[in-house]
């Protein structure tokens, strides 16, 4: 077979490369963890899953609710726009908005100013002053947070609506990706969190055993923002029945038996002995890796896993296409500037 490829791996290289792609589908595929470092050196492990929440207080431009007993002009009935994407549905919640100031404006109180209370000071406090003035002999008001521009936790990348998620609660991974509607089927099992004040991400690894998932599911802080990234594509090219750029799997490597069947299987004139994974290494150099996609069947080889963009070539059997066309011929295939000439 000949090949012309720069850099021609000698057999202990393929061994070396063959160990690699083990290497890295064991690692893709290991259980969930959260293995970035922290700022100050503490694993993330322990920060992401010991987020402390605090009381939610009233901010301006939020969005609260005022329910009082008993007394329905003192109840917000009115809608208001909302800029809260991904927020309340149809731009608009029934509530007042808080002004730059801090205050809202209620009948018989005129102007109040909540920003800094808590939605359950804030009735407290109105029940006060609706005591005090002699507007309500025994109020009882609720204030409620209902929209917030402020409070919101970013999903970007591969989730079927990316958007920013309201977080006026305590609110964990899974519930976020669960309000953009799921994972894509692009998706990563490999996330990234950016916190604000944290100078390293957090990464999260999600795996397929559920007893892991807790260990996964950290719990998120308005502010952060969600980062799903897209798997890898692998190619198959040559004597397949249908060439394809086929999507890693999320949740399973893609080998090299599973990618020529998912490519419609191998035609007749393929080269079994001849298969070539071509990868690109961290350093932008070439390496092939070739197998005998025969002993594979026959599982006197161990079949390999694919890692993003590897171009698997199956190529032509020259006398099996000389066959088949009724004279000998020669194949050549033209992968990225590269010819392969198989006899």
């Amino acid at each position: 077979m000949k090949v012309g490829l720069a850099g021609r791996v000698a057999g202990m290289a393929v061994c070396v490369g063959l160990m690699g792609v083990a290497t890295a589908a064991m690692a893709q595929f290991a259980g969930p963890a959260v293995g970035a470092p922290s700022d100050n050196g503490t694993p993330a492990t322990v920060s992401a899953l010991q987020a402390q929440y605090g009381d939610v207080k009233i901010m301006p431009g939020d969005v609260i609710s005022i329910a009082t007993y008993g007394a329905p002009e003192l109840t917000t009935t009115a809608m208001t726009s909302v800029n809260t994407p991904g927020g309340t549905s149809g731009g608009s919640a029934m509530g007042l908005k808080v002004g730059a100031q801090g205050e809202i404006v209620l009948p018989y109180l005129g102007v109040v100013k909540v920003a800094g209370m808590t939605p359950s000071e804030a009735a407290l406090y109105l029940e006060k002053e609706l005591k005090e003035k002699g507007i309500l002999v025994d109020p009882q008001v609720t204030v409620s947070l209902v929209d917030s521009p402020t409070r919101v936790i970013t999903v970007l990348g591969e989730v079927q609506k990316p958007s920013p998620v309201p977080a006026f609660g305590q609110l964990r991974l899974l519930d976020v990706i669960s309000a953009c509607g799921g994972f894509t089927p692009l998706a990563s099992h490999t996330i990234t969190v950016r916190r604000p004040g944290d100078a390293e991400p957090i990464t999260v690894i999600l795996g397929t055993d559920p007893k892991m998932t807790d260990e996964a599911n950290i719990p998120l802080m308005a502010g952060d923002t969600v980062i799903v990234s897209k798997v890898g594509n692998v190619f198959v090219v040559g004597q397949v029945k249908t060439p394809s750029a086929i999507p890693l799997s999320s949740n399973a490597p893609i080998t090299v038996m599973r990618a020529i069947a998912m490519a419609g299987g191998l035609n007749y004139g393929a080269a079994l002995s001849r298969v070539v994974i071509i990868r690109k290494t961290p350093d932008d150099q070439h390496v092939e890796i070739q197998m005998d996609l025969k002993k594979v069947m026959h599982g006197k080889e161990r079949d390999v896993a694919l890692a993003s963009d590897d171009v698997l070539l199956v190529p032509t059997n020259g006398f099996k296409a000389g066959m088949a066309v009724g004279g000998a011929g020669v194949t050549t295939g033209v992968i990225s500037g590269l010819i392969y000439r198989v006899p």
